[in-house]
């Protein structure tokens, strides 16, 4: 069952295994928890580890976001989906430029490579959904 709300849109594509998570705008700390809170539980339900994240509706980076994700949200992840890593491809605009246009949260984690990538999880940037699609269902058929 699709989540939608102003900010956020969830849905799941069984026939892709593939959790589908829209931002529709710029968010609040608060709104960013509440609404990765919503897409774990359904990533739970769903048993989903291959997470296609559209943050091209928002361009607001917060350091206090990233570290919410980094410290608190991310490593929690594998935990949650009984001990499997789980994969986010987060996609910026076509135009978008590292260090030259401001990033969502998960796209500034995603340009770490010590944050990007661990065992519990890893993080790509892409700007086709197709590509990211395909690299999610690489990443879950290793």
């Amino acid at each position: 069952m699709p989540v939608n709300t102003l900010a956020l849109s969830i849905t799941f594509r069984s026939d892709l295994d593939l959790l589908i998570v829209r931002w529709l705008r710029d968010v609040k700390r608060s709104e960013l928890q509440e609404g990765y809170t919503q897409v774990l539980q359904a990533a739970i339900q769903h048993q989903a580890t291959c997470w296609l994240i559209d943050s091209r509706r928002r361009v607001q980076p917060n350091a206090e976001m990233v570290d919410w994700l980094a410290q608190e949200f991310l490593p929690e992840l594998s935990s949650a989906l009984n001990n499997r890593p789980v994969y986010l491809a987060c996609l910026v605009g076509a135009t978008w430029q590292p260090g030259k246009t401001p990033a969502t949260p998960l796209a500034v984690l995603a340009q770490s490579s010590s944050l990007a990538s661990k065992n519990e999880y890893q993080v790509r940037l892409f700007s086709d959904e197709g590509i990211a699609t395909s690299w999610l269902q690489q990443s879950v058929n290793k």
